[in-house]
């Protein structure tokens, strides 16, 4: 039987209409990155080093994409409840967290939900020195005089961290290795809460922001004793690194990088680090960051995986060396 043109132009108009349709389908999934609303996670109250980083950073993906940027604070475990939660959203790049150097630490010194390998960064935003303070009263002027105090009666000096894993606790740890201390973690769940108690003379001491610290050192409720970096804070330039003040070879810096889902696609990681990264080198956010006492780093995809396994490699040595477990 023969075909009639009739017939042929029936099945073209089909074959169009389909194809429009497929179109159609696809058109959402094809849709440049982000065609909606994103959010951050913080993984600790808000007031502290993550909370303002990552509202700043927030505010600069805002600005480059023309989209919304939520912010959500979901603080527990040392940080571990928001990068587990992160870990399981979906892996699209609408869900990041400006984490800490702890979520490569946590994992070693006790079990979490997840693993490293379930995230992968994307930047990291900053990093900086952080600086040692002790409560008022305490009878010390230096860290000298500290170590002494600390020797003097083993076991009877505490300080405080915001949690296991994270950045203030391991820097102390590093102190307590190095220096030959025996000084009683207390952990807790944010700074703020943590500075309450240490200003109240409750604790004796911690490694903390230099941002949370400024105001306590200013108005005299807490002294500064040393910074952690290699070379003399900006604003804090009467105030030695340990290095200078008798603990050879003692550097730590905190560094914060944004991690998304593992799964999440190359294009939309390469978006998200350009984004960010603009943002973050804008002159309003480096003096912004400046004044926290940090730098903004803004690294490439790969420069942040190389900084993920080698301070995973670090930390394990002294996570091993301090027999550091979770509480």
């Amino acid at each position: 039987m023969g075909v009639s043109v009739g017939m042929l132009g029936r099945a073209a108009r089909l074959a169009a209409c389909a194809a429009m349709a497929a179109i159609a389908l696809a058109g959402p999934a094809a849709a440049e990155f982000p065609d909606r609303n994103l959010t951050m996670v913080i993984p600790f109250p808000p007031g502290g080093p993550n909370d303002v980083i990552g509202r700043l950073v927030a505010q600069k993906m805002s600005e480059a994409f023309g989209k919304t940027v939520v912010v959500e604070n979901r603080a527990g475990a040392g940080g571990s409840i928001a990068v587990d939660y992160v870990a399981r959203s979906a892996p699209d790049g609408y869900t990041s967290i400006l984490a800490s150097m702890g979520y490569v630490v946590n994992p070693l010194i006790g079990k979490t939900p997840y693993k490293v390998s379930d995230l992968r960064p994307v930047t990291i935003v900053t990093a900086g020195p952080s600086v040692l303070v002790v409560r008022a009263d305490l009878p010390v002027s230096s860290l000298q005089d500290l170590i002494a105090l600390a020797k003097s009666k083993p076991g009877g000096l505490t300080y405080a961290s915001s949690g296991n894993g994270t950045p203030l606790h391991l820097a102390a740890e590093l102190l307590k290795k190095d220096a030959g201390l025996d000084i009683l973690h207390v952990p807790y769940k944010g700074t703020g809460e943590l500075m309450v108690d240490l200003a109240a003379g409750r604790v004796d001491m911690s490694i903390v922001s230099p941002l949370i610290a400024a105001s306590f050192v200013k108005d005299g409720r807490l002294k500064a004793i040393a910074t952690t970096g290699t070379t003399r804070m900006k604003g804090w330039e009467n105030v030695p690194t340990m290095e200078e003040a008798g603990l050879k070879g003692y550097a730590i810096e905190a560094w914060y990088p944004v991690l998304v889902p593992a799964a999440t696609p190359d294009a939309v990681v390469a978006a998200l680090n350009k984004a960010i990264v603009a943002g973050i080198k804008m002159p309003d956010a480096t003096q912004r960051l400046e004044g926290l006492g940090l730098v903004a780093v803004g690294s490439t995809v790969a420069e942040a995986d190389a900084q993920v396994a080698n301070e995973t490699k670090r930390w394990s040595q002294l996570v091993k060396d301090a027999s550091l477990k979770a509480d």
